[in-house]
């Protein structure tokens, strides 16, 4: 981790997956967001609304693991 940086909570793996939760913050994280869509499912009975929240919690979470990773660095395009 370079110096000046925050704690990352997502990064590499060396597991199957390559990218994951890595530090208690992650995982918690991870799973509050699984928990939140099992109730989204399970509590709206309409499939547009349900819809609507599981891709509201999908962005807020997409966005939380790239501010908290260093995807964003990986993203970006190298400078000549």
């Amino acid at each position: 981790m370079a110096e000046g940086h925050e704690q990352l909570w997502f990064g590499k793996r060396p597991n199957w997956l390559g990218f994951g939760p890595l530090t208690w913050q992650g995982r918690a994280a991870t799973g509050l967001y699984v928990l939140l869509l099992v109730v989204a499912v399970i509590t709206y009975s309409r499939l547009a609304l349900t819809a609507l929240v599981v891709v509201f919690y999908t962005v807020v979470y997409v966005m939380l693991v790239l501010v908290k990773s260093d995807l964003k660095d990986r993203l970006r395009p190298p400078e000549s």
